[in-house]
């Protein structure tokens, strides 16, 4: 689904398309342009993002929803539910022991929930901040459309872009047209990161999650637990 490169302002229409969408069930780009009374090509860039987060699916023109609670585990936890059964010290405690990147089998000895609880937790944190990297990951490259770089880890090949020197990972290859090479700054904070991410890695095991793991990596790179305590408290879980 080819996409031209707009600001993203054009985003404010994003959950009008994917409500509409949701609705109709089956829809195409000119129905859903003349319905909303949006330019068609700004249509096609709202539809390539909602396409990327898998909400949707085009085929031969035809606009579905995708269903993808059933795809994994983690897609049915509601963070918000599993706090109520803590007391506010304890979630406290969770969130410090995240950020200070404590193993659950050594926090669960200073709080009264249990180890499969506790990784249940640590696992939804770093869910949010893939998430959370992947959408304005998605809002770059429809603004500068970047070829990305792959490396791999265990069995899953992982996309890396780099945006102001900034990393971001993907669990799919992008491919627009128009495409820009990495410049030489990019390319070298990409093999500092990889690096990094390699040696930070070597000990997980867990290659379903392992995207989440490199974004939780990135994420902790070169801040304070201060930094990420406010961060994780205050912007994803508030």
């Amino acid at each position: 689904m080819e996409c031209k490169d707009y600001e993203p302002s054009i985003f404010q229409d994003k959950d009008k398309v994917l409500k509409l969408c949701r609705r109709l069930r089956k829809s195409s780009i000119n129905v859903l342009s003349m319905l909303l009374e949006i330019e068609e090509d700004e249509i096609k860039t709202i539809l390539w993002e909602l396409e990327q987060e898998e909400l949707i699916l085009e085929v031969d023109g035809i606009i579905t929803i995708t269903d993808n609670r059933k795809k994994d585990k983690l897609s049915n936890r509601n963070l918000k539910l599993m706090f109520t059964y803590q007391s506010p010290e304890t979630i406290d405690l969770i969130i410090r022991g995240f950020c200070l990147n404590i193993p659950p089998q050594k926090i669960c000895n200073l709080v009264s929930v249990g180890k499969t609880c506790l990784c249940s937790y640590y696992a939804v944190f770093r869910k949010m901040i893939y998430e959370r990297q992947y959408k304005e990951l998605l809002h770059r490259y429809n603004i500068t459309h970047q070829m990305g770089k792959y490396r791999k880890f265990f069995e899953k090949y992982a996309y890396f872009y780099v945006y102001e020197n900034k990393v971001f990972v993907s669990h799919r290859l992008f491919d627009l047209s128009n495409e820009t090479n990495f410049r030489f700054d990019e390319m070298r904070e990409l093999k500092r990161m990889y690096c990094y991410l390699a040696r930070a890695t070597t000990h997980h095991n867990n290659e379903v999650h392992i995207y989440h793991i490199l974004a939780e990596y990135i994420w902790r790179n070169k801040k304070s637990f201060k930094d990420l305590y406010i961060d994780l408290k205050e912007n994803l879980i508030a």
